[in-house]
């Protein structure tokens, strides 16, 4: 019996010209700028776990859900269903829309005065991020060469990092400001951290409205098919190559679970271990960040694009090497005698999770056609937001309050959610290099056998 005849690897539509450099490179940077105003809103709740606990008498367990499962709940409702728009709406317009609502959501925060309300502000800033990444990855993979998105995605992933810098230089510099203090707004009493919220959350409308009337919807290149794909086809696609989809998929659920785990508790961690609060760890930290990152970064761009032209299997090379890199110095930073060693520690390590950082997701911006990319990077932003900070959070606080039992042992609750989360995700990782190599080689070879001959 004959074999079906393999489905296409390369574009069987002839692409439009890529947009003019220099506004595709506009809004590559904008993109990033949205990841930082993302990241900020995002960041922010991290700095602000013991205030709250203070005012809404909440256990680490209880706050954790508020900064992980009410956000997660609603990343996965909206962002799976969206992401159908990202491969045949507008994305521009949709983009726009999520970051006028995660940023009004942030602000709302303010006003928040119960455990529900917050879980309901929380809740609707997943829902307005989940509409980021499917729609801006998907834009950049029509903006950009495939050689050139690990600079796309450093880019990208630079916004990550300095919103993620940021939120904890505003946030510990607020706190020094507002620190313990109520403020009367409009004829509102409100708390310190109740401040930094309505403070950090109403800039984003007008990064919304910049997105909105500065870019265009740009023509989308890399399609397999001329009609839009059926939700079937998409999940047959999936199916068919799922050696590298499932085990990618996985190892970026454990290490998301893993990393956000860590990240969301450190605050609380210096505090509790070495008495360090927010106002006095947060800047430092955040500083460390945008000094240091933008080396990894650009380190790790330059390294994928070279390592891109040789080796079809760059990019997951990039990420195992990273991951082998950032685990163990993760966990090495627990066990600092000092506050200062565990600093040193964490800026080396930002320079090893800047290299890694584009190339998850270039790689799965190379392995997949544009008519799916929206949907399957739903699929990945559902493991990294949904499962990572869903499962992340509450993970080292079930580790805190059930198993130690003990606030102070927060740094015992991190090791073995990083020993075991991380673990697994790395494992993962490993299992997927062979099917992605080969498809990208699959993908290579087509491409040479289109390109006309001299």
């Amino acid at each position: 019996m004959n074999e079906a005849a393999p489905e296409t690897t390369a574009p069987a539509v002839k692409d439009p010209p890529f947009p003019p450099a220099r506004a595709a490179w506009y809004a590559v940077c904008l993109f990033g700028a949205v990841n930082i105003l993302d990241n900020i809103d995002r960041g922010i709740f991290s700095m602000l776990i013991e205030p709250i606990k203070r005012d809404l008498l909440l256990s680490d367990f209880e706050v954790s859900l508020l900064g992980g499962i009410a956000f997660a709940f609603f990343f996965g409702l909206v962002g799976l269903p969206m992401s159908r728009f990202a491969d045949t709406g507008n994305r521009r317009n949709i983009l726009s829309f999520g970051i006028a609502l995660w940023s009004l959501a942030t602000a709302a925060g303010a006003l928040a005065k119960s455990f529900g309300a917050l879980f309901i502000s929380r809740g609707l800033v997943g829902a307005g991020e989940a509409m980021k990444g499917p729609n801006a990855i998907s834009m950049i993979a029509d903006l950009v060469p495939r050689q050139k998105y690990p600079t796309a995605m450093a880019i990208y992933n630079y916004g990550i990092a300095v919103g993620a810098a940021l939120a904890l230089i505003i946030g510990g510099f607020l706190l020094a400001i507002y620190g313990g203090k109520t403020t009367s707004v409009l004829g509102l009493a409100m708390s310190d951290w109740q401040m930094v919220l309505l403070i950090v959350g109403l800039p984003g409308v007008l990064v919304a409205a910049v997105v909105f009337f500065s870019i265009r919807e740009p023509a989308r290149r890399g399609r397999e098919r001329t009609y839009k794909p059926p939700v079937s086809e998409i999940f047959r696609f999936i199916w068919r190559e799922r050696k590298f989809y499932f085990p990618f998929l996985i190892g970026a659920a454990f290490l998301q679970i893993e990393i956000y785990g860590l990240l969301n508790w450190r605050m609380p961690f210096y505090e509790r271990t070495y008495g360090w609060g927010p106002e006095d760890v947060g800047p430092i930290l955040g500083t460390m960040s945008l000094v240091i990152t933008p080396f990894g970064l650009v380190l790790g761009a330059i390294i994928g694009e070279k390592m891109a032209v040789r080796y079809a299997g760059a990019m997951i090379i990039l990420s195992i090497a990273g991951t082998a890199i950032t685990l163990p110095l993760s966990m090495a930073t627990l066990f600092m005698p000092t506050a200062q060693g565990a600093i040193v520690l964490t800026g080396i390590n930002y320079i090893a999770m800047g290299i890694a950082a584009p190339a998850g997701t270039a790689a799965l911006q190379t392995v997949t056609p544009n008519e799916y990319r929206g949907q399957v990077f739903a699929a990945y932003a559902f493991t990294i937001s949904v499962v990572g900070t869903g499962l992340g959070f509450p993970t080292v606080a079930a580790f805190t309050d059930f198993v130690f039992q003990d606030e102070a042992a927060l740094r015992y609750s991190m090791f073995w959610t990083a020993a075991i989360f991380g673990t697994v995700g790395f494992l993962s990782t490993l299992v997927c290099y062979a099917p992605y190599k080969a498809r990208v080689q699959a993908i290579m070879d087509a491409e040479k056998e289109l390109r006309p001959t001299s």
